[in-house]
Formats: C-alpha cells, sequence, structure tokens
C-alpha cells in the first residue's frame, strides 16, 4: 500500500475527501473501493492505511483544508490559486457572524505570524477558510491546531490567488467531480 493511487486520483480532480461515505475519497481508493460507516481506524490495515494518508497529506502538492462538507479535504497544486482567491476574498459568507473570539483572532492573525489557538474560535476560522490551518505537535506531545495566515502559506507554496468567479467555478466542478455537489462548499447557501 502506497500514495501512488491516491495521488493519481488527486491530480485528475484536483479535490479528495480524506474519507467519506459518499464521495470519492482517498480512504476508499486506499480500501479498494470500500465506503466504510465508521473510522477508517478500525479497519484491518489501519496503520498502513495511517503511513499512506499520512505521506499524502505532506506531500509538496497537497493541501490540506475543511473545504467540502466542512470535512478534510485534499487540494491538489493545481487547485491552489483558485483555492486561496475563495479562501481570501473576505466574502459575507466568511465574516458575517463571526463570534467576538473569531474576530479577535483574526485581527490576532492579520497582524501576521501563525497562531496555536484552541477552541470554538479557533474551528470557525478553520471552517471559515479565514486561515490556514494544520495539526502540529506541541512541545508538551498534544496534538494542536496551528493558524496561519493564508498571505504567509501563499509565500511558502509561491501561489498567487487567481479571479474570485474563475475559482469558484473551477472548486465547484472539482467538488462534482468527485460526486459532490455546489451545496457542499461553503460559500454556496
Amino acid at each position: 500500500m502506497d500514495d501512488s493511487e491516491v495521488m493519481v486520483r488527486l491530480r485528475e480532480h484536483g479535490l479528495l475527501m480524506l474519507q467519506d461515505k459518499k464521495l470519492e475519497s482517498a480512504v476508499a481508493i486506499l480500501t479498494g473501493g470500500e465506503r466504510l460507516i465508521g473510522s477508517w481506524w478500525s479497519h484491518p490495515e489501519a496503520n498502513a492505511i495511517y503511513a499512506v494518508l499520512e505521506a499524502v497529506t505532506e506531500h509538496p502538492d497537497v493541501l490540506v483544508a475543511k473545504l467540502v462538507a466542512k470535512k478534510v479535504t485534499l487540494v491538489h497544486r493545481r487547485l491552489w490559486p483558485a483555492f486561496l482567491a475563495v479562501a481570501t476574498a473576505r466574502e459575507a459568507w466568511q465574516v458575517e457572524g463571526l463570534t467576538k473570539d473569531a474576530k479577535r483572532m483574526l485581527s490576532t492573525l492579520d497582524q501576521g505570524g501563525s497562531i496555536e489557538p484552541a477552541g470554538p474560535a479557533a474551528k470557525e476560522i478553520e471552517l471559515r477558510l479565514l486561515a490556514h490551518a494544520t495539526k502540529v505537535h506541541s512541545a508538551s506531545g498534544k496534538h494542536v491546531t496551528r493558524l496561519e495566515p493564508w498571505p504567509m502559506w501563499a509565500k511558502r507554496a509561491e501561489c498567487k490567488p487567481m479571479g474570485a468567479s474563475e475559482a469558484k467555478q473551477q472548486l465547484v466542478s472539482a467538488a462534482t467531480g468527485i460526486g459532490g455537489a455546489p451545496k457542499l462548499l461553503p460559500w454556496v447557501p
């Protein structure tokens, strides 16, 4: 078991779910098409699946974000300009109704630098695509979410956004290509 088939399918579609019962996902590819009802950790090949998923999520051509249905979505490099355009647009779906804590956190992020917050405000920022979120090991050994402003990520990734309208079309097309519907994307009512 290796990451080659997952990477081929990700390149082909531009997006893949990490795991999903209905949409095309990395876990389904690795399990020969099985649509697991519970966690993939219950699968007999769980350790091998974990190793491959780690390799895929750390691949230089993969961005991980909660894009489709607010679930972990793998985004191939070819869609990064589209993703970045949507993530940095600061549209109403991203900023209207943010809690006070999330607004404060976003303000901190806008001043530059990454932060390792916890709680509902961090989840809000992540789900509205207002910052790049990654899971990291803290000094104490715990897994924490690190939020980083998109401009910092874009500079490191050497990525520039495209026009927002075309970007949304590309992402809708990619989501549809893995069996999804436009309504699964965060900006579609």
